[in-house]
C-alpha cells in the first residue's frame, strides 16, 4: 500500500475562512495552530453575537470527524442542550466553567467545576448522546477542545424546552446562574 505524506503546515491568521460568524477553518489537511491563533479567536469571541469564536481543523461540516478549538468568553450564554445520536469529548486548555448537568425536566442533576490540566480541576469529560449539559463560564475567556463524529446536522442537537432559547441571552444568563445557586455553587 502506497502511503502519500500530508504536509503539516503552522495556521496563519491569513489562512482562516470564516464560513460563519466566528467559524473559522483552514484550508490545510494537516493544521498546526500555536497560540496566535487563540489570541485571534479571544478577539473574536469579545465582539462576537454569541460570545465566541472557533476554529475546526476539519476540512467541513460533513467529515466523518469533527475537531475544534473553541474560546467562549464568559459573558456567553450556553444553552442547555443535548446531543441525540452523538457523543462529544471536551478538554479544558486555559480558564475555568462549571459544567452543569440536567435531567429531562431541567432540574440540576450535577455540577463540576472543570479547569485546565494545571489547575487541579477536571479537564476532561466525553459527554454521552441525550445528556442535558450546559457551561458556566467562570473565567474571562474559557479555550478548549472539543471533538465529535460528523457530519454536523442541527437535527442531532436538542435545545432545552424547559430553558430559554440560544438567542436570548439575558435570560439565559439568569437562568445558568439562577441553576448554579439553586444547587449552592458559586
Amino acid at each position: 500500500m502506497l502511503v502519500t505524506s500530508v504536509e503539516a503546515k503552522v495556521v496563519g491568521l491569513n489562512d482562516l475562512k470564516a464560513v460563519a460568524e466566528g467559524v473559522y477553518y483552514s484550508p490545510h489537511p494537516l493544521p498546526l495552530v500555536d497560540s496566535s491563533i487563540i489570541a485571534f479567536l479571544k478577539d473574536v469571541a469579545r465582539t462576537c453575537s454569541l460570545g465566541r469564536a472557533r476554529f475546526c481543523a476539519h476540512p467541513s461540516p460533513q467529515a466523518d470527524q469533527h475537531d475544534m478549538l473553541i474560546v467562549t468568553h464568559r459573558d456567553s450564554y450556553v444553552t442547555p442542550h443535548r446531543h441525540i445520536t452523538k457523543s462529544e469529548t471536551f478538554v479544558v486548555l486555559e480558564g475555568s466553567a462549571d459544567l452543569i448537568l440536567f435531567d429531562g425536566a431541567g432540574a440540576v442533576e450535577k455540577i463540576v467545576r472543570m479547569g485546565a490540566p494545571t489547575s487541579g480541576l477536571p479537564f476532561f469529560y466525553r459527554m454521552p448522546p441525550r445528556q442535558f449539559h450546559s457551561l458556566a463560564i467562570q473565567s474571562e475567556f474559557l479555550v478548549f477542545l472539543e471533538n465529535t463524529k460528523g457530519p454536523f446536522s442541527l437535527d442531532d442537537r436538542e435545545h432545552a424546552s424547559w430553558a430559554p432559547t440560544f438567542d436570548d441571552d439575558g435570560n439565559g444568563k439568569a437562568y445558568i446562574a439562577a441553576a448554579l445557586q439553586r444547587s449552592n455553587v458559586t
